[in-house]
């Protein structure tokens, strides 16, 4: 086995590993999200970005060494892992299929709960927006004379904040 398959089924178990985390982490914002700990969420949303910025890393470094594995079969271009597998020697090729599997199981699981957390947040925002359209359109009305003397209601614009701009 070459070095450069090492460091494929290396970066590969890398990214299997991180993506493990994401989930675990997507897991523990739903949870701030259902219970609404705004504190958490914030937190957990820190280090999402900085996963995803380790991903994105991780990708980079697969990226070059497909592209090594390329240099030493002499192949110009392949479309997917599985066709990079079929380039190699039993008993790696195995194994970075597996990891591939696992890869994209997680990759799905992934979308599922981002999907599930975004539906959530959704939900979340409506629910505040409908609180503030109701606290808003509490006004109270008041009264005032009109041309011909008839009382018209004056329905008096108060703001939730008390505060000058």
């Amino acid at each position: 086995m070459s070095k450069s398959i090492e460091q494929l089924i290396t970066v590969l178990k890398q990214e299997c590993d991180l993506y493990k985390d994401y989930l675990n982490l997507a897991s523990k914002k739903k949870t701030a999200v259902i219970k609404g700990d705004i504190k958490e969420l914030d937190h957990i949303t820190k280090l999402e970005q900085n996963m995803i910025v380790n991903m994105g890393k991780v990708d980079q470094i697969r990226i070059a060494i497909i592209g090594n594995i390329l240099l030493e079969k002499k192949v110009s271009n392949v479309e997917n892992i599985t066709e990079l597998a079929n380039l190699i020697d039993e008993p790696s090729r195995s194994t970075i299929l597996k990891l591939k599997d696992q890869l994209a199981a997680l990759l799905e699981e992934t979308k599922n709960a981002n999907e599930l957390n975004s539906e959530l947040l959704q939900q979340a925002l409506e629910y505040v927006e409908y609180n503030m359209n109701l606290i808003t359109s509490a006004q109270p009305k008041g009264s005032t004379y009109g041309n011909k003397a008839n009382e018209k209601d004056l329905k008096i614009k108060r703001n939730i904040f008390d505060a000058k701009i």
